[in-house]
């Protein structure tokens, strides 16, 4: 996949709070392993790529030796955590409204690849996510940290607390705990091939106090803008397609690519990092994408493959390639 999806880059930011707040675990070194720029944070929808995030969210489960860590980052988490959505939230008129908006406008907190829907079925509305193959499983404290942070955004705008009248997780049953049963005080299912969450729609209905249609209105159109800005027309997908075209060259350096798309080194480094990515992330993910795809293939040698993804010799595509996948080439086209 040569789209690589991103995340709300304050997400990051709650998971370091989590850290040195609750655990006492300083969050800079972790950052700087993944090269997060924390400066980031204050950028108010500013983004981190999805495999970063991925990988933040499994290392602090790790590094605080708690499977509960995201139930930890959920209960910090505020609506102003979650840019233009978290006021579209709290200016709906009811919580159903407020869920709609949150299926509507998902890919403000991550362009994963996970579909939201509410559903109308008689006297219950049903709240599902369902997850795409192509971008890799979430975390489990990832799924945790969301489970929790939903809940709360209920809370912030409802007089009594809203909860499910069942719900069906994704979470593989050895992970079957109390824990779930008592934050969301009803039945829960486990292992389930999408998230399911059942609702009293009378629940549902009851009118909010913070509904301010005009704020609710204004926010649709900035959260639809912002939106836009995150498909496949953004900076980073006119940068990897234009990589794609100069590889066989070899001229994939950042001031060439910079050139050719009519910009200084300098802007192309501040909108890449705007959408949460660089150009060297960029040019690693495309090479390594185009690599497994010819492999796969089979049409074509490993020194062909490495000239038409920019290396100057096989040797040091292979050295290349191991380092992304913990393989040599020839071990991938034997298992493709």
């Amino acid at each position: 996949m040569l789209y690589e999806p991103t995340t709300l880059a304050s997400v990051a930011r709650l998971i370091g709070d989590c850290l040195e707040g609750d655990y006492g675990i300083d969050a800079d070194s972790l950052f700087a392993e993944l090269k997060i720029d924390r400066s980031k944070f204050a950028e108010p929808g500013s983004r981190i790529s999805f495999a970063k995030m991925n990988e933040l969210w499994s290392r602090a489960t790790a590094v605080t030796n708690d499977p509960w860590f995201g139930f930890a980052v959920g209960n910090m988490a505020r609506p102003s955590d979650f840019f233009v959505l978290g006021h579209a939230w709290l200016a709906s008129a009811t919580l159903k409204g407020a869920l709609r908006r949150l299926c509507r406008y998902g890919h403000v907190l991550t362009t994963q690849g996970s579909t939201l829907q509410l559903l109308d079925r008689h006297d219950t509305c049903v709240l599902i996510e369902s997850y795409s193959d192509a971008v890799g499983p979430r975390q489990k404290a990832a799924k945790d940290a969301g489970f929790v942070a939903l809940l709360r955004l209920s809370d912030f705008v409802t007089q009594e607390p809203v909860r499910p009248t069942s719900v069906s997780l994704t979470i593989d049953p050895e992970f079957e705990s109390t824990r779930y049963s008592e934050l969301f005080q009803c039945a829960v299912t486990y292992g389930a091939e999408e998230e399911t969450w059942v609702y009293d729609a009378r629940e549902l209905d009851q009118q909010l106090a913070g509904n301010i249609p005009e704020v609710a209105q204004a926010t649709d159109r900035i959260a639809e803008d912002y939106i836009r800005s995150l498909d496949s027309g953004t900076v980073a997908t006119a940068v990897r397609s234009m990589i794609m075209q100069t590889l066989p060259s070899g001229r994939t350096s950042q001031d060439t690519i910079a050139q050719r798309l009519h910009r200084s080194r300098s802007t192309l480094q501040r909108q890449l990092s705007a959408e949460g990515t660089s150009y060297r992330d960029i040019l690693e993910s495309t090479r390594r994408a185009l690599a497994e795809r010819y492999l796969a293939d089979g049409e074509y040698s490993q020194v062909q493959v490495a000239f038409m993804t920019g290396f100057a010799d096989q040797s040091n595509f292979a050295r290349a390639f191991k380092r992304w996948t913990g393989i040599s080439p020839g071990e991938f086209q034997k298992s493709a």
